[in-house]
């Protein structure tokens, strides 16, 4: 009998073990997303929109700090050169390896010449190769400088490409119809009260990941997010901070999160999000939040 109660003892002991090393298996996988390019992307990171100079460079070297290895920047923010401070600052102090950084870089559909443009970004960034390049948004030269990104994704100078602000199947249609690389990434406003639940099931079929900036609804509707009903309740439930139940339910909902800060206190609460999960039921209450009216018109 107490041979048989010490096996079952073991039993139990071993499946909490298997069962521990599962969860933290899932925890670390869930970190990051295979791209229809091949490459892994963390689906949840740090944008830099508005940042610029010293406050631009701290908040990235204290999102790398924080393990953080998503970092959004684009041409029309004028920040890469500070973004690329930031980064060379982090691998010289071992923080980090360049390789363990994913950075996005956006070009305007009205630049004269996005070869050169490509080649300017390396440059300020401080890398050998850009992890994602986006087509900003629509424009006049939408075909000739997705055109370029491709050519520049072939030379290695680009892992992955996608495009920004295309909110219907119909305007994506045309970069997965038209073109030899398929967009890898959209990025789009996306939050609580606009949830792009339907471009993000079409999307599936071509596996185009979809990422959610102004993932708090952005700068003037913040407060609308982090202070509703629904989230501060789910928030009390979980003995975490509202911003966190939203950044947590964009990563289930199969979205990339790069919400934007330069307060370290911020960006360590928006990235301490894999300790806990948001059940159906707080998942299907958030779905209800949604209006489908987004806040920006382009």
């Amino acid at each position: 009998m107490k041979k048989s109660l010490l096996i079952i003892g073991s039993f139990l002991v071993a499946c909490a073990v298997l069962s521990a090393e599962s969860e933290k298996s899932a925890v670390k996988n869930e970190r990051t997303v295979k791209l229809n390019s091949g490459y892994e992307m963390p689906v949840a990171g740090l944008g830099t929109w508005t940042l610029t100079g010293e406050t631009c460079e701290n908040a990235v070297y204290s999102a790398l700090k924080t393990g953080v290895r998503l970092i959004d920047t684009a041409k029309y923010y004028g920040n890469e050169a500070d973004v690329g401070r930031a980064i060379k600052r982090a691998v010289a102090e071992k923080i980090c390896t360049r390789g363990e950084i994913f950075v996005t870089t956006k070009l305007v559909p009205w630049t004269a010449d996005p070869a050169a443009d490509i080649e300017d970004s390396l440059e300020k960034l401080g890398v050998d190769y850009i992890a994602l390049c986006l087509l900003h948004q629509h424009g006049s030269s939408d075909d000739r400088v997705y055109r370029t990104m491709e050519k520049a994704c072939k030379e290695g100078k680009i892992r992955s490409i996608g495009i920004s602000n295309f909110y219907t199947a119909r305007e994506v249609e045309h970069f997965v119809r038209d073109f030899e690389i398929k967009p890898a990434v959209i990025q789009n406003e996306n939050h609580i009260f606009y949830q792009g639940m339907e471009l993000r099931d079409w999307c599936k079929k071509y596996g185009i990941r979809l990422e959610s900036y102004y993932p708090f609804g952005g700068r003037g509707h913040t407060k609308q997010s982090l202070e509703n009903p629904v989230i501060k309740k789910i928030a009390a439930a979980h003995k975490k901070t509202s911003a966190q139940v939203i950044v947590r339910w964009h990563i289930q909902s199969g979205f990339i999160a790069i919400p934007g800060s330069s307060n370290p206190k911020h960006i360590v609460e928006n990235y301490d999000v894999w300790n806990f999960s948001l059940t159906d039921e707080e998942m299907a209450e958030i779905a209800k939040l949604n209006t489908g009216k987004r806040y920006e018109n382009w």
